[in-house]
């Protein structure tokens, strides 16, 4: 019986001492990635001013554009700097939920209710502006339902599907306290856009 005691107390000793042994990132998560991602979108919807500087092709049909990508978000209104693109040499979208205004290279202006709507009607070009704003923060879109939703290890989401757009989420990168997207691909019947952030900075 002594022996048998010693060769259990052994062995939960040798388990303890590995254990302990391997390095935290290494060990499985503890916690499901959907309570992970609970904790997170909490989190997430508190961002609220931001800047991410970066750049994006955008498809449709037989055509394709690339730009640099400037976004600025302060709470409800957003400054949006697409350099390069349509042929235009830059459009700047600067507006809020109820009013934004289109600025093309040569200075000329255009307005309308939605940056959606501006967007067709001067360009037409059918992106999703408003879906944007979430989506490039890692979160779904606030209007649509969520038809499918993936999350990796961490709870950050790797797949979605919502309303006929697939985005899938490549890379994160670290941001303050967060996690935030660093490579996003979004695809629609109608359209696909890759977005590559570069650098994720506060606005005061």
């Amino acid at each position: 019986m002594k022996r048998t005691l010693a060769s259990i107390a052994g062995v939960l000793v040798f388990t303890l001492l590995t254990s302990a042994c391997v390095p935290i990132w290494q060990q499985g998560p503890t916690v499901e990635p959907a309570t992970l991602w609970q904790q997170r979108q909490t989190a997430l919807l508190q961002l609220e001013k931001w800047q991410i500087k970066g750049r994006t092709v955008i498809r449709q049909g037989n055509e394709a554009w690339n730009a640099g990508l400037n976004w600025q978000q302060k709470q409800d209104h957003f400054k949006i700097k697409l350099s390069g693109p349509f042929a235009q040499g830059g459009v700047i979208l600067d507006g809020n939920s109820d009013h934004v205004v289109l600025t093309m290279d040569d200075g000329s202006q255009m307005a309308a209710q939605t940056p959606e709507a501006l967007l067709m009607e001067a360009l037409n070009v059918h992106m999703p502006v408003s879906a944007l704003r979430d989506w490039i923060r890692g979160l779904p879109y606030a209007m649509n339902s969520i038809d499918e939703v993936q999350y990796d290890e961490q709870g950050r989401i790797s797949h979605l599907k919502q309303n006929a757009w697939e985005i899938e989420y490549l890379r994160y990168v670290p941001f303050k306290q967060y996690s935030m997207p660093a490579k996003i691909f979004i695809n629609h019947p109608k359209l696909s856009v890759r977005v590559i952030v570069d650098d994720w900075d506060a606005v005061e």
